[in-house]
């Protein structure tokens, strides 16, 4: 189970939370009660505004697709083998990384 420490709101319309250990998942707050259901933002330390996150600049998110146009799950119409999968998935990674991608 994750465990959140902080959050941050990004004026694209997405929240961030970020856990103890350093790692952060996002999606947009439209979609918040879809991915996190029992989250209770009150419960959480809130960080400051930000202008520039992951969500809307890296297309990290749980509710966007792992191909990295930045759009949502399953809305996606690029032919990739990574379309249809969550570029975030909670607890089990914060990014996704395509087979013989230059990251890691």
């Amino acid at each position: 189970m994750v465990t959140f420490s902080d959050y941050s709101i990004c004026a694209c319309g997405a929240v961030t939370l970020f856990t103890a250990n350093g790692e952060s998942y996002s999606c947009s707050l439209k979609n918040r009660k879809q991915y996190l259901p029992d989250l209770d933002l009150r419960m959480l330390h809130k960080l400051q505004d930000s202008y520039c996150c992951d969500h809307c600049v890296n297309h990290y998110g749980m509710d966007l697709c792992a191909c990295g146009s930045g759009a949502e799950v399953g809305q996606c119409d690029n032919a990739f083998s990574e379309c249809g999968r969550p570029a975030q998935m909670l607890g089990r990674y914060t990014r996704f990384v395509a087979p013989g991608s230059w990251l890691f």
